[in-house]
């Protein structure tokens, strides 16, 4: 039997790792860590169409590739199903579709495993790629100059500007809590996923 690798210790050696084992024909992920600054905080850059977006990191527990999905009958289209990570079983939100574009490829898409602090279970969150982690200073995120509109707009903290891209900071902790994503659990007879 073959052994396993070691499990990556940060989400940089996870990206790092995953890029090591990516097939001919995907684009690499810069997985260099920007080192933090005094006031800034670490977040997890990727990538819905042309658009960036920037998720902090304490948040993002796993980076993997688009797994096998189960289908699940009566959800909206952009609840995929659900899969299995090591036992656990995981709602998977493609946030291609949530948008109303067409599904995350499963060859070159990505997956972030997210979990709240004050929560036991966790999410699978589909993107086209992600591009590694940024230091954002937290004085930089700003209002956009015109209101947003689209499905992910009440969930923004706001927008900066990391090297010369903008970059729209999503505050996941509102996401996840948002009736969209909390309207299933109630179906569960396990209530893991509420709020401690």
């Amino acid at each position: 039997m073959s052994e396993l690798p070691p499990v990556p210790q940060t989400l940089a050696a996870a990206v790092s790792a995953l890029d090591a084992r990516m097939g001919a024909g995907a684009t690499a992920v810069s997985a260099t860590p920007v080192p933090e600054t005094r006031t800034g905080s670490r977040f997890v850059r990727f990538t819905i169409g042309a658009t960036s977006y920037a998720v902090g990191e304490p948040f993002v527990i796993e980076l993997d590739r688009v797994p096998r999905i189960t289908i699940v009958p009566q959800t909206p289209a952009w609840l995929r199903g659900v899969t299995n990570m090591r036992g656990d079983i995981l709602s998977v939100v493609d946030l291609r579709i949530y948008l109303g574009l067409d599904p995350t490829s499963a060859t070159t898409g990505r997956m972030l495993v997210l979990r709240l602090p004050s929560e036991e279970c966790a999410l699978g969150l589909l993107v086209d790629a992600v591009d590694g982690i940024v230091t954002i200073d937290r004085d930089a995120i700003h209002p956009p100059a015109s209101a947003l509109e689209g499905p992910l707009a009440p969930f923004l903290s706001g927008m900066s500007v990391v090297g010369d891209q903008l970059v729209a900071v999503l505050d996941l902790d509102r996401f996840l809590r948002s009736a969209d994503i909390r309207q299933f659990d109630e179906t569960h007879e396990d209530s893991r996923c509420e709020a401690r």
